[in-house]
């Protein structure tokens, strides 16, 4: 009879069998997994699992923890990556039972939320991850409209020298959206060093010395991708100009994507330049603590609250009881204020919200309004509490 052992690594040996599976499943060579967690000085064991059949190591799957800005609140996400079995171990549900067991260390570790990027969803769907669409933007280079020369933007490619510059415009870019990566000085230092990036593929715009746009790109044979594009208010013609830079040197049929938030600028000009606007599923999320999620966002639906009141709309006193998968919730809206509590053997609630993982994912980044549940797109509080906001996830964050 086999003896199956699902853990966490305890040493850099089995970490570095780990490596020897992902080197052999996935087409990237065994350096490149080795890299990613060598050069993250947050880097800690106890994310990296395993699943060991008869004392071999068969399976590992990968947590890359990090945190987002939720408007004024931050959320703890565990990035799942990695996934991978020995040809020889598949068919025994090593890595879903890895991730089961993952779920309930990340719910123990304070984590609220995981996102993987995937193809094969419904693998992902048995554990509990459901499906949140995004939409990709694609169009010819040589849709791309010609732009005048601007003699105040000095286009040059990505030094050292420039990085404190990019952060703080990183930073402050980044305030106008949720779900991207708030990104420490180690991880920017550790990341520019595991992606390889070309110097040709990350370009930045100067006014007067200061770093006001930049670009990050990747550039494949059939398409040439946009994976991040910040810039400084007052300074959208910038990001025209380092568009053109970079287009300058690919074949002209080749075509140019974005995967951008709808209120991002070029998600804008490419709608308007006729991009095809196509569904990208390959995001799946899953709520790993409901009740940790929404203490963390308390004040932010406190002050949508406030706001409504503000704006002269009435809104009654009322109890949510939400489910999403097996945890359950109550959501008070008492005056101004949101309360959340844990239901008791005796509850009073005014309406039930039952959400899977997909439709309560889309509920906090698209809104109330786009979940296809009937009762709950009239329910003005509802829409209140969950409007639609501006979600990102930079391409260059992948795992």
């Amino acid at each position: 009879m086999e003896k199956i052992e699902v853990r966490a690594v305890r040493n850099r040996d089995e970490l570095n069998k780990a490596y020897d599976i992902w080197g052999q499943v996935f087409r990237e060579d065994r350096s490149f997994f080795q890299e990613r967690l060598d050069y993250d000085n947050s880097y800690d064991m106890n994310t990296t699992w395993i699943a060991k059949v008869n004392g071999n190591i068969a399976a590992s799957v990968q947590i890359f923890p990090y945190n987002i800005t939720f408007e004024n609140s931050m959320l703890k996400v565990g990035g799942i990556g990695s996934v991978g079995t020995l040809p020889e171990y598949r068919g025994r549900g090593l890595t879903q039972t890895i991730m089961r067991r993952q779920t309930d260390w990340m719910k123990s570790n304070s984590y609220d939320l995981s996102l993987l990027f995937t193809d094969i969803n419904p693998f992902y769907q048995k554990v509990g991850w459901g499906t949140v669409p995004v939409y990709s933007y694609s169009l010819g280079i040589s849709n791309i409209p010609e732009f005048m020369p601007d003699s105040q933007y000095d286009i040059k490619q990505f030094a050292k020298t420039d990085l404190n510059q990019i952060k703080d415009l990183y930073q402050d870019f980044c305030q106008n959206y949720i779900g991207t990566w708030i990104r420490s000085s180690d991880y920017w230092d550790g990341q520019l060093k595991w992606r390889h990036e070309n110097p040709s593929e990350f370009l930045v715009a100067k006014s007067h010395e200061k770093v006001v746009a930049y670009l990050r790109v990747s550039n494949r044979d059939d398409i040439l991708v946009i994976n991040e594009c910040c810039f400084q208010k007052g300074h959208e013609n910038a990001v025209f100009i380092l568009l053109k830079e970079m287009c300058k040197d690919v074949q002209r049929n080749k075509q140019i994507r974005i995967t951008f938030a709808p209120n991002h600028l070029l998600t804008h000009y490419f709608q308007r330049w006729g991009a095809e606007k196509k569904i990208v599923t390959s995001e799946m999320w899953k709520v790993i603590n409901l009740k940790g999620l929404l203490v963390k966002i308390k004040n932010v639906l406190t002050k949508r609250i406030y706001s409504a009141k503000k704006l002269g709309l009435e809104i009654d006193n009322c109890i949510y009881l939400i489910e999403c998968g097996n945890s359950e919730i109550l959501l008070e809206i008492k005056g101004d204020a949101v309360n959340i509590k844990d239901p008791s053997e005796h509850i009073a609630y005014n309406q039930l919200l039952k959400f899977n993982e997909r439709e309560f994912i889309s509920m906090l980044f698209n809104g109330a309004g786009n979940i296809n549940i009937k009762g709950y797109m009239d329910d003005k509080l509802l829409n209140i509490l969950f409007p639609a906001v501006p979600y990102n996830f930079w391409g260059t964050d992948s795992f």
